[in-house]
């Protein structure tokens, strides 16, 4: 038996079950023995690759999406702050663009904050210049500032909520007569304040989290006061809406639910119809959700790779199969959502003729 399953086994014998939330937290951002303690997690040896590890025409596509808008977009001054930036690929590939096409935004950068628990991936982000740690993100100044947020959300832990009859009742882990973990749904239903989809059937799986709840109305609430833009790259709810969507990940492979917490990947799919209810709701601007197909291409990301091709022949096949990963509907291109969200008074001069 691993610590982390001894702490969540010891935590249910003292309350008899304990929620989803608490399971995930424990299992992925334990301090000593969290999953985001371990070493070499993102890239081809570990359990995930995102699409800035896939090539850096990623960041460099987000860069010019940036410097096109930055009329618009940003008046004076400005923060970047990333949530979970993991080793930071991504945004020095869209700084190291910035600052070759255009110097005059890249000066406009005060301070790179990034929202970061894991220790392992804290040790990526002290060398960046101008950068800064934090924990919350009222820790930023209060200027305009450029959010992102890939692959952020679905690592964040959440609750699943089921609809019984007119009620909704938790799902909980608790142990079986083998002493195994396993899931269970409470009998009570729910009563606390949570913004259930008013129209789901019976049986729907509502997946929550207050944590990305009190996170998002801060962001709107900045944006909103301050100006700036917030894009979000993510797995995304479609066909499973309504569905149990969590995920579990060993080395690249989809195990159990259960499988050696501490070394396995959780995640969720994120819920971008509930974040653009919510964006609305803070009077905020929305633009998608668009498929990441559809925001690369439109951005140039044929015409980037075609110039990467010609300029290094002998690294075509290479390049394309990176290519097809981040757009092509059975990788990346389709599953993978994109959300554009700012204040009102900001005109996205590629976006806004597809909202």
């Amino acid at each position: 038996m691993t610590e982390i399953e001894k702490i969540i086994k010891k935590n249910i014998k003292s309350n008899g079950t304990i929620s989803i939330e608490e399971y995930m937290t424990i299992s992925l951002y334990h301090p000593k023995y969290g999953y985001y303690t371990k070493n070499n997690i993102i890239g081809k040896k570990g359990d995930f690759i995102t699409s800035p590890e896939i090539s850096q025409v990623f960041g460099e596509l987000i860069a010019t999406w940036l410097i096109f808008n930055s009329s618009n977009f940003f008046k004076n001054n400005i923060n970047f702050l990333e949530l979970g930036p993991g080793r930071a690929v991504l945004i020095q590939d869209i700084l190291r663009t910035v600052k070759s096409l255009n110097i005059k935004l890249y000066n406009k950068i005060q301070h790179i904050y990034f929202l970061e628990k894991s220790k392992i991936l804290k040790s990526y982000l002290k060398g960046i210049n101008k950068s800064k740690i934090i924990l919350d993100i009222n820790q930023i100044e209060k200027k305009e500032t450029f959010i992102l947020a890939n692959e952020f959300f679905d690592a964040i832990p959440v609750n699943q909520y089921i609809k019984i009859g007119k009620f909704w009742h938790e799902r909980r882990v608790y142990l079986d007569d083998r002493s195994e973990f396993s899931f269970i749904i409470s009998k009570s239903p729910v009563t606390k304040k949570i913004p259930f989809p008013s129209a789901a059937k019976e049986g729907f799986v509502f997946e929550y989290s207050n944590y990305i709840n009190l996170l998002l109305s801060q962001i709107f609430e900045k944006i909103n006061n301050y100006g700036g833009v917030f894009l979000i790259i993510d797995y995304a709810k479609s066909f499973d809406y309504g569905k149990d969507t969590l995920s579990f990940i060993y080395k690249h492979t989809h195990v159990n639910p259960f499988y050696c917490p501490g070394s396995t990947d959780i995640s969720s799919k994120p819920d971008f119809t509930l974040i653009k209810s919510l964006a609305i709701q803070a009077n905020c601007k929305v633009l998608g959700p668009f498929s990441q197909n559809f925001f690369l291409t439109k951005l140039g990301v044929e015409i980037r790779f075609e110039k990467l091709i010609k300029s290094n022949p002998n690294l075509s096949s290479s390049l394309l199969a990176s290519k097809k990963r981040l757009i092509d509907k059975e990788y990346m291109g389709e599953i993978f959502k994109v959300l554009i969200i700012t204040n009102k008074n900001n005109k996205d001069f590629i976006f806004d003729n597809y909202a």
